[in-house]
Parts: structure tokens; C-alpha cells; sequence
């Protein structure tokens, strides 16, 4: 009985350890899954947690990083990719890496054509580093490949605050907002944002067109955009009753003065403003639009740009607009003098060795004289301020028209190295641009 017993018992057991083992180790298995898929939500806490890095870690990190940046040399980018995720399973924050990391990944996924990939790497680098130019530029490009407009003119403000002296960028900015303006009317002609998003546009281009006044498109695409998203009559009523009521509103002023300007009475535009600057001296975006409106009244245009000068001292637009005012006055030498403060400004400003050259070709023809050898030493002169701008192809043209002088002009006149007539006493022979003649003689 007693032996009968203990094999029941152990009967007993052997079944119950049949039965409950590998339920509780299905249950082990799920409590290990459901802890997994909860790790994200726990992820700011894992982060606090995370220990610090060893040095076997860190030294690891350096290696990797050097072999992430050999491959990225070598255009190889799903090895570096493969080095980057290596190191950033183990330093996800950067705590050791460098940050830059995340971006030359962005690079690579962006050239393996992962643009999602890229994005999400850019837009996280962004908020690590926000003042870098570099991936702004990238984001701005997929923002505008992808569709993504609204995107793009956020993208676009923000390289405009970084580097505020590129006014091409208030162009972009400004096309920008038109496009976005026109995918609202497609989408809902009554949509209350499509007059903020032209009128954000109009502005755009307003601001660029006082630095860059000659480009054409925007011009044209100026008055498009007003003619088309902007009730100008209904806009202008509105503005007179604002004005009526707030006369000291400048916002109110300078688009009221836009209209008028646009509908050709520039008498009015240039009363408001000035109305407004005797209220607001320092107000320098009326003084812009006065510049503007006022190009063709020369004594006038001199005077406020002047004034924008002390505004805006560090601006070298001002005396270039003054170097063309006083050349048009016939007072060169007070042009060239402006070129020379402008340059020392912004000595990487191309349009300044234009607008100095000018002088010299405007200055020949006010001479009103059939072009003689003399004359052509004088358009050396241009010629060499030409060439320091870049402008190959107006010195090209200069050869080939014969407004310098050729080898058969040089040997006829070897005696004539400077320019004698009246006309050009204004000229001083110490100059460093009249060193240009004899180099360029020389080299005949």
C-alpha cells in the first residue's frame, strides 16, 4: 500500500510538470514582448537612465567615426551609414560623437535616394544645430521637390535670418509665397490666406527689388501678383480709410504709397512717404521706397540716398546708387569716390567694378568725338575694372569691337600712353585704375 502510494505521488507530480511548465514559461515569453513594445513610451526615462560611456566605448566611437568619414571621402555611403548607426547605438544623444554625424547620414541616405531617410536626419540635426546653413539648404531643396511649400518658406525665413545680407534670398522667399498662394486658389478660390500669402509675396519682392531693381522676371512677377490675387481698387479704398483713421500707421503709408507709385502717380507716393520720414526719421523702409520712387528726380534720389548712408552706414547699395546719380550729374570723380567706399564695404560686390567702369565709358561719350586712339586708353581703363568683375564676355566684346587698342593701334601710336583731351583732366594718372593702361599695353 505504502509503495502504491508513492508511485501515485510521483504519477501526480510528473503530469503537473508536464502540464504547468511550459505555460509559465508562454507567460515569461509575452511579459518579455509586452515590455519591448512599451519601450518607446518609456524612452525619455531609459534615456535618464542611460549609464555612462566606457572608455572602450568612446575609443570605439573615435575609430568609427574615422572610418565613417574615410568611406563618406570615398563616396562610399552605405558603409559610412553602416559606421554612423554603430555609433549612434551606442551614443543615440551625441553625448561623445559629433553631432555632425547625424548629418553626414542625411547625406548619405539623400545620395542613395532615401530622401525620407534624409529628411528625418536633417530636421533633427536642425534642432541640433539650427544655425547651420548647409542643411537648411538641403531641407529647402527636399521641402520644394517633395511639395511642401509651406515648409520651404519657413525653411527659406530661417537662412534669410542667418545670413541677412543675401537679399537673393528674399527673391526665393517671395516665390515661394506666390506659389503657395496659387495651391490655395487651386484648391479653394475663397480661401481667406490666399491675400496674406500674395501680399507676403509683393512685400518679397518689394525688398529685393530695392537692392536688385533691374531684374526684370520679378518686376513683371510683381505686378502679375497684384493684378491677380489683389483687388487693387478695393485694396486702395481700404488702405484711404485706414490712413484716414490711423495717419501715423506706417505700414498703411508704404502700401498705399506701392499703389500709387504702381498706377504712375509718383507725386503722391513720394508726398506720403515724405510725410511719414518727417514722423519717423529713421524709418529706413520708407527711405528705400523714396530711393525707388524717386530714381529719375536725380537731386532728390541723391538726398535720400545720403540718408539712408547714415542709416544704414555698413550698406555699400547706397553709394552705388550715389556713384550712378553723380555720374549721370557728370560728377565723376565724386562717382568714383563712392565706388571706393562702397568697395571697402563689401569688396566681393561684382557690380561695383561695373558701375566704376561706367564712369569711364560714360565719360567717353560725353566727350562727343569720333573714337580716336587716346579715347581707347580711357576704355582700357574700363576694360581692366571689366575684368576685375568677372565680366568676360563685356571685355570679349570690347577686343572685338576695337574699343581697345590692337597691336597695330599701339604701334602707330607708341608715343600716346595717357589720354590728353579736356575732357579728361578730371582723370588723375596716379590712380591705381589708370595703372591698367600701361599693363595692358605692355602686354600687346
Amino acid at each position: 500500500m505504502k509503495k502504491t502510494t508513492i508511485i501515485l505521488f510521483a504519477l501526480i507530480a510528473f503530469f503537473s510538470l508536464i502540464s504547468c511548465g511550459p505555460a509559465a514559461q508562454t507567460v515569461k515569453q509575452d511579459a518579455v514582448n509586452e515590455s519591448v513594445k512599451e519601450m518607446p513610451a518609456e524612452e525619455p526615462e531609459i534615456k535618464a537612465e542611460r549609464a555612462p560611456l566606457t572608455d572602450d566605448q568612446k575609443m570605439d566611437i573615435n575609430k568609427y567615426s574615422s572610418f565613417a568619414q574615410t568611406k563618406r571621402q570615398q563616396k562610399k555611403f552605405r558603409d559610412m551609414i553602416e559606421y554612423i548607426n554603430q555609433i549612434m547605438d551606442v551614443d543615440p544623444d551625441f553625448t561623445h560623437a559629433k553631432d555632425i554625424l547625424l548629418f553626414w547620414r542625411g547625406n548619405g541616405y539623400e545620395e542613395l535616394g532615401l530622401k525620407d531617410s534624409a529628411l528625418t536626419d536633417y530636421e533633427r540635426f536642425a534642432e541640433i544645430r539650427p544655425d547651420y546653413q548647409q542643411v537648411l539648404i538641403q531641407l529647402d531643396y527636399i521641402y520644394v521637390t517633395n511639395g511642401n511649400i509651406e515648409k520651404a518658406i519657413e525653411t527659406a525665413e530661417k537662412m534669410y535670418e542667418l545670413t541677412p545680407d543675401d537679399k537673393t534670398l528674399l527673391k526665393k522667399i517671395g516665390k515661394y509665397n506666390y506659389q503657395y498662394a496659387e495651391n490655395l486658389k487651386a484648391e479653394d478660390e475663397n480661401d481667406p490666406e490666399i491675400e496674406d500669402y500674395a501680399t507676403a509675396a509683393i512685400d518679397n519682392f518689394e525688398e529685393y527689388l530695392e537692392y536688385y531693381p533691374e531684374d526684370e522676371e520679378i518686376n513683371n512677377l510683381q505686378t502679375y501678383l497684384i493684378s491677380k490675387f489683389l483687388d487693387q481698387q478695393a485694396l486702395k479704398i481700404k488702405l484711404e480709410n485706414n490712413l484716414a483713421n490711423n495717419p501715423d500707421d506706417a505700414k498703411t503709408i508704404e502700401r498705399l504709397a506701392a499703389i500709387y507709385y504702381d498706377e504712375g502717380n509718383s507725386s503722391k507716393a513720394s508726398e506720403l512717404l515724405e510725410n511719414l520720414l518727417t514722423k519717423q526719421p529713421d524709418n529706413l523702409k520708407a527711405l528705400k521706397r523714396l530711393i525707388r520712387i524717386t530714381k529719375n528726380n536725380i537731386d532728390k534720389a541723391i538726398s535720400y540716398n545720403k540718408k539712408a548712408i547714415s542709416l544704414d552706414e555698413a550698406n555699400e547699395t547706397y553709394n552705388l546708387n550715389l556713384a550712378k546719380l553723380y555720374t549721370e550729374k557728370g560728377r565723376l570723380a565724386d562717382a568714383r569716390t563712392e565706388c571706393i567706399r562702397a568697395l571697402s564695404k563689401n569688396s566681393k560686390n561684382s557690380n561695383i567694378y561695373k558701375t566704376w567702369a561706367a564712369i569711364y565709358t560714360e565719360n567717353i561719350g560725353r566727350c562727343n568725338v569720333n573714337i580716336e586712339y587716346q579715347d581707347k586708353l580711357v576704355f582700357v581703363i574700363a576694360y581692366g575694372l571689366y575684368e576685375k568683375s568677372g565680366d568676360t564676355r563685356r571685355t570679349h566684346a570690347m577686343k572685338e569691337s576695337g574699343q581697345v587698342p590692337s597691336k597695330s593701334d599701339y604701334f602707330t601710336n607708341k608715343s600716346t600712353r595717357l589720354p590728353t583731351r579736356e575732357c579728361y583732366n578730371w582723370i588723375n594718372t596716379e590712380w591705381d585704375e589708370v595703372k591698367y593702361v600701361e599693363k595692358f599695353l605692355n602686354a600687346l
